[in-house]
């Protein structure tokens, strides 16, 4: 989240919603798996090799889910990315 603390057009709402999001994601991975392993193989549908903002939301039923914004998800995604490029490695992902 560094850099986004440094993006001044972000500000601290966007800053905090980022956190409380990243918490929430946190809390539902526990809740639904007991290895991080177990858990980005779940996610990755497609068999890529890489976990996607689409990946999360389809898992967790992005309909029914008013919780997880994409736009922010994806933010938060983009920052833990090491190659930035909107999706999540195994090496990223845990």
């Amino acid at each position: 989240m560094a850099s986004i603390l440094r993006d001044k057009s972000g500000g601290a709402v966007v800053i905090a919603r980022l956190k409380a999001l990243e918490d929430l994601l946190k809390l539902r991975f526990g809740n639904n798996w007991v290895s991080v392993r177990r858990a980005f193989l779940d996610l990755d549908g497609d068999h890529d090799g890489y976990v996607t903002g689409e990946d999360i939301l389809r898992f967790f039923g992005a309909s029914k889910n008013k919780e997880i914004d994409y736009n922010d998800l994806m933010k938060l995604i983009i920052e833990k990315d090491s190659q930035k490029k909107g999706r999540l490695s195994y090496a990223d992902f845990s």
